[in-house]
């Protein structure tokens, strides 16, 4: 099990566990898109290929019993129990079943931001097509964000959607917690995407008073498990009655009638759940869950080891004394998410010429984005801003 001066060093102790993925070889600064996964994870094709192909119409049972460990595993990253999470093959799927549960006509009104993730963002923005009065509240500047968004709720709001960290410049939503008082006080239900706080910060319902919100992530980024596995944190109480249902919401999806009238819904979080979909990201999540406990890879740790890489690449672009005008953080690493961000009008063409000298990072408008993660050495990220200093000067002339 390695420790966070293990993880520092050339090479990086882990980096040999991602060998298909050659990150000892090449500088991923892209984590926050898709870190990589470790090499047991090709082990779920084959034994999905054996579920799916050898047992035939049995396998239901094995399936089953994997995506039970699943959300038992996702239930622990969040302090949650199993029971209170819904799994699908995206955030868009359960964001669609969130909203369709949801009591839009006679609470026709949604707050949100203005930096939501697509996924949500563009739903949203069909929505309000459709009529539904969609507020949407600047994202910045993050430190007053929670205060402007409440004093969005009235009582015509169904719903405020919301990230834990903005998807585009990484800065933390603060004061997060207090979010779900204020909804509760005038029966709002809140949703909270937490992709970016999920596995590499050290982020809990119960620490951000998110008990009784809808939280989502999903495996494609910090997880490490690749796309097609999402889930959703549901919470107690209410009884939501979602309009998108699948069979597999009801209470056995094999021998109940899953359209008997009136239309039955299963306990807890199953209410959410959809209908048949490819196993095969279920069974590698199940594979790198093996994988992070065997390696004690828990979110604490992981925490740690993404402040260290933050603080590494952020103290090492000060050391070079850019020009602010070229390029300058966006904010302090103390409010910053799982990667960070460079506020520069030249993000896309500095993020180019970086990838030519073997760096890969990426941009979202003005903003140049490096996301570390837990295979990368120390040497990898001062190569990467030195990559980035040869790419001002180049720009420069």
């Amino acid at each position: 099990m390695p420790t966070l001066a293990d993880l520092t060093k050339t090479p990086n102790k882990l980096a040999a566990l991602y060998s298909h993925a050659a990150v000892g070889a090449r500088i991923m600064l892209t984590g926050h898109i898709h870190q990589a996964m470790p090499d047991c994870a090709g082990d779920a094709y084959q034994a999905h290929w054996d579920c799916l192909n050898r047992y035939g119409e049995e396998r239901f049972e094995q399936e089953f019993e994997i995506a039970d460990r699943v959300r038992a595993g996702f239930a622990e990253l969040i302090h949650a129990a199993p029971e209170r999470i819904a799994l699908a093959s995206s955030v868009h799927d359960l964001f669609i079943r969130f909203l369709s549960a949801m009591p839009l006509a006679t609470r026709p009104r949604i707050v949100t931001t203005d930096a939501e993730y697509p996924s949500i963002a563009r739903q949203l923005a069909r929505l309000a097509e459709a009529g539904v009065e969609v507020v949407s509240v600047a994202a910045n500047p993050a430190s007053t964000l929670v205060e402007r968004l409440a004093a969005q709720i009235n009582d015509k709001t169904a719903a405020l959607c919301v990230s834990s960290v903005n998807f585009e410049t990484g800065h933390q939503t603060l004061e997060l917690d207090t979010l779900m008082p204020l909804c509760e006080a005038r029966g709002v239900a809140l949703f909270v995407d937490a992709y970016h706080s999920v596995n590499v910060l050290s982020f809990s319902v119960e620490d951000y008073n998110l008990q009784g919100a809808f939280v989502v992530a999903g495996g494609a980024k910090y997880c490490q498990m690749g796309s097609g596995i999402a889930f959703m944190h549901v919470p107690e109480g209410a009884d939501f009655r979602p309009v998108i249902t699948g069979w597999f919401g009801g209470f056995d999806p094999v021998v109940d009638n899953p359209a008997a009238t009136p239309l039955a819904y299963a306990d807890g979080a199953a209410r959410f759940h959809g209908s048949s979909i490819d196993m095969l990201p279920v069974f590698r999540a199940d594979r790198v869950f093996d994988f992070f406990r065997a390696q004690n890879l828990t979110p604490e740790f992981l925490d740690d080891v993404h402040h260290h890489q933050l603080e590494l690449l952020a103290n090492t672009f000060k050391r070079n004394d850019f020009d602010p005008a070229v390029i300058k953080l966006s904010t302090s690493v103390e409010y910053m998410g799982g990667f960070l961000s460079f506020d520069s009008p030249h993000a896309q063409a500095l993020s180019e010429m970086m990838r030519d000298r073997g760096v890969h990072t990426d941009y979202r408008r003005h903003w140049l984005r490096m996301g570390p993660a837990p295979y990368l050495c120390d040497e990898q990220l001062t190569d990467a801003i030195h990559a980035l200093e040869e790419s001002v000067h180049e720009l420069q002339g």
